[in-house]
């Protein structure tokens, strides 16, 4: 038995989840259908990724073709979704899944039966459009693989206690730097044991892979640990940075050499009068802003 389902994912969010994991649970072999078009706010591309992310054991399949007519309200797009179902699936379709009412069109169109799943969104409460206007409100309906396109980056410099007193306040994780965790590691366990060191470049990927890893896990505001201004080079996307003032200049001069700096990141300079709520509010109105 075969069965698709379509969608933009846009984002991709929990109740995607259940869609794809319930019909995987009918069907022997599952398409997903990922459309996008280059004008849409989240990259086609990153949600196709996503997708197979969520849905590995599927064939996942993206439609890119700019086509006005295939609008979901627009006469006749139903059966240009099919049509291009037809020319990406060289079998026939059994079962059409999903969570609206254009599913039975579709089915129609495809000479399948349409299997409705949760179409009153009651037991998972939210849509993409409700992520996208507020994706903080509705952050535990955003699965981790998704989480890292959302989630805001606060940069502590040197300031390793307020960063686990800041980590507890907001219920979230800390990137602390792999390099000293590896060292660490290395002296207390590794060395007595004849191991072999990590080369430099193998902490730089250990160092990045722990970002994006904990990204993943981070509710809603991820906190970086690190010791000086070089450490910022390796942080994908700045929000807020708290340092003490001799780092000012050293912080200034990163972002004078980084390419593509499209605006100003606030700097705050009193970590030991700094409180939670205040950081959460900045965290979020520049979200807002942009």
């Amino acid at each position: 038995m075969t069965g698709v389902i379509i969608g933009r994912f846009m984002p991709p969010h929990i109740g995607h989840q259940y869609l794809i994991d319930f019909a995987r649970e009918i069907v022997d072999t599952l398409y997903v259908f990922v459309c996008t078009l280059e004008t849409e706010p989240i990259p086609g591309d990153l949600r196709y990724r996503w997708v197979r992310s969520l849905a590995p054991d599927a064939r996942v399949i993206h439609i890119t073709e700019e086509i006005p007519e295939a609008r979901r309200d627009a006469a006749g797009a139903t059966d240009i979704w099919a049509s291009s179902i037809g020319d990406a699936v060289d079998e026939s379709i059994d079962y059409v899944f999903a969570s609206e009412q254009y599913g039975f069109d579709l089915a129609r169109a495809l000479s399948a039966q349409f299997f409705p799943v949760d179409p009153d969104r009651r037991n998972i409460p939210v849509s993409a459009s409700l992520i996208r206007e507020d994706p903080y409100g509705h952050w535990r309906f955003i699965p981790p693989v998704v989480r890292p396109y959302f989630v805001r980056h606060l940069v502590l410099i040197d300031e390793n206690r307020l960063s686990r007193t800041l980590a507890d306040e907001f219920e979230t994780v800390v990137v602390h730097p792999y390099r000293e965790f590896w060292r660490l590691t290395w002296n207390e366990y590794g060395g007595k044991r004849g191991a072999d060191t990590l080369e430099e470049e193998q902490i730089e990927r250990g160092e990045r892979a722990a970002i994006e890893a904990l990204s993943r896990q981070a509710n809603m505001i991820l906190i970086h640990d690190i010791r000086d201004a070089s450490g910022l080079a390796r942080i994908p996307s700045i929000d807020l940075i708290v340092a003490r003032h001799i780092h000012v200049e050293a912080i200034q001069a990163f972002f004078d050499s980084s390419e593509g700096t499209e605006r100003s990141v606030p700097l705050i300079l009193q970590p030991d009068t700094v409180r939670a709520d205040e950081i959460r509010r900045l965290l979020l109105e520049i979200y807002e802003e942009n």
